[in-house]
């Protein structure tokens, strides 16, 4: 008998609190939110970011039209490399020149 007064009071409970779901969906659908510190917010971020790419875009643009020519350091790189594949010929010309060496002639000149 104390199982089905439980039970009887479950189901009480249960159907209390859907029927103040359903009222409060009721009264809530004819609320209107219009401003939300949220969607300030969002908003502000979303014209950002629309600005930033914008800007983006025309810069890309902007720079289809520039031609580079010459920069500094193009001209130290070629510099180096320059230096770079002399360095390695020389190596290799004194490993050349270092197995037709002959050490007996060497040391008797």
């Amino acid at each position: 008998m104390a199982e089905l007064m439980f039970g009887l009071g479950q189901t009480k409970k249960k159907k209390e609190s859907e029927a103040k779901v359903r009222n409060t969906k009721a009264h809530l659908k004819d609320v209107t939110i219009t401003e939300t510190v949220e969607t300030n917010v969002r908003a502000n971020q979303h014209g950002r970011e629309k600005d930033e790419k914008a800007t983006r875009t025309q810069t890309k643009e902007n720079l289809r039209d520039v031609t580079i020519t010459d920069t500094v350091e193009r001209d130290v790189r070629n510099q180096q490399h320059t230096r770079d594949k002399e360095w390695k010929e020389t190596g290799k010309q004194q490993k050349q020149s270092n197995t037709s060496f002959d050490m007996a002639r060497a040391l008797f000149n």
